[in-house]
């Protein structure tokens, strides 16, 4: 049922302004069916939440006083919009197990947000049969939590959205991982007992806490919820090891409203760093946005994996929204990476693999004087193999397509 209010919540956004004015053009993409089509994935949830935001903010900042509009973005994001995505997005891991959850995200609930409905004996077969997402499903609230923080990003950088449309979303965003990763700082606990009820507990606990026990510990008694002094002394270290890291994410001029570095007339860039965590530890960062005579809008990244011990690299690159024809754009992008072999966190062997993803979208209505001004279908298409690429719920290798829709509203 959660699952049903959220969605509808993320429909709500998107009808008030479509019934609404809007000032001038822009496009809102919107994935109606991913892979596997049997579930929301995380990038389909992702996707919608941001256009459905997008929509709000921007209604919000047309009709209200900029103070005002704020105040209701706020508000809204930090009863409801901000814990929604992030624990839809730890639902993802597990439905995409088949293992049904409610995800619970009003501020007003006992915990925040968190999500329950699952047995002990499910999650311990989930850690003890498939590890590496057994550990996903700890961290998949941060990956999400970055992901929208760096698509709006390319919003941002690429001139798609102005600064006061995002703001209040982006910004939380950033400082959510703030306060996940620098918990330890505080020696805080956000866990209280276990619940008697084992369908009333969250699955679990304190994300970050309990990512580290489990990484160090997999084969320890099987219980949920971690407390700051239950981890060992090399698990503080490894602690404040991620806690640090996480300041890299303040590290992109969108966070002071700067969008992009003009270099000449046709060319205007934009560099970032980031930092998150994945089934077999943390990675790092270094981002770039060019935008080329308005037209070659150019993504890339270099990452660096490290597991306990060991440094692995990534790498991976894309174009934005490529004017094909008149009607018809296309979207790529090519990962690589070298990863623990078996998405271990303490071998020191790696193996490279890679994704493939490509979408284009045509234009099949269009009406420059009405509110609508265009509709699009969009296709995508992405290839992989067996390696965690954030957002893309496998992690084995997959072929998998998605279907969606883009509005252009004046």
């Amino acid at each position: 049922m959660s699952h049903t209010i959220h969605r509808t919540a993320i429909a709500a956004l998107v009808m008030v302004v479509v019934c609404a004015s809007v000032s001038s053009a822009q496009t809102y993409p919107f994935i109606v069916i991913d892979s596997p089509p049997h579930f929301f994935t995380m990038r389909q949830v992702d996707q919608d939440y941001l256009s459905g935001y997008r929509l709000f903010a921007r209604e919000t900042n047309e009709h209200l006083k900029p103070a005002v509009s704020f105040l209701v973005q706020g508000v809204a994001s930090v009863l409801l919009l901000k814990t929604m995505t992030h624990e839809e997005a730890h639902s993802t891991i597990l439905t995409g197990e088949g293992i049904d959850s409610d995800a619970r995200s009003f501020l007003f609930m006992t915990r925040h947000g968190y999500v329950d409905g699952v047995t002990d004996a499910a999650l311990k077969n989930l850690r003890d049969t498939k590890f590496p997402t057994f550990i996903r499903l700890h961290t998949a609230g941060f990956e999400s939590d970055y992901m929208l923080a760096t698509r709006e990003d390319t919003l941002l950088s690429f001139e798609d959205e102005m600064f006061k449309n995002v703001a209040v979303d982006y910004l939380l965003r950033k400082a959510a991982l703030l306060i996940y990763f620098t918990e330890g700082i505080f020696k805080r606990d956000s866990d209280g007992a276990e619940e008697a009820d084992e369908l009333d507990r969250d699955v679990v606990g304190n994300d970050l806490y309990g990512v580290i026990r489990h990484l160090h510990r997999p084969t320890m008694e099987y219980h949920r919820y971690t407390r700051f002094a239950d981890l060992t002394d090399e698990e503080h270290q490894y602690l404040e090891r991620v806690q640090w890291r996480t300041f890299l994410n303040l590290a992109n001029a969108n966070v002071i409203g700067i969008r992009n570095f003009r270099l000449t007339d046709q060319l205007t860039a934009n560099v970032g760093l980031g930092h998150c965590m994945g089934p077999f530890g943390d990675f790092i960062d270094e981002k770039v946005w060019l935008d080329y005579r308005q037209k070659w809008n150019v993504t890339g990244y270099l990452r660096q994996f490290e597991n306990r011990d060991h440094w692995f690299f990534g790498a991976g690159g894309g174009i934005v929204h490529y004017p094909l024809a008149q009607h018809l754009s296309l979207s790529a992008e090519v990962h690589y990476w070298n990863q623990p072999v078996d998405l271990s966190f303490n071998t020191a062997a790696g193996k490279s693999g890679g994704a493939v993803d490509v979408s284009g979208s045509y234009q099949f209505f269009s009406r420059q004087k009405s509110a609508l001004r265009s509709l699009s279908l969009d296709v995508g298409m992405v290839g992989k193999t067996a390696g965690f690429l954030p957002e893309e719920i496998v992690l084995d290798s997959h072929l998998g397509f998605r279907f969606g829709l883009t509005m252009e509203l004046h």
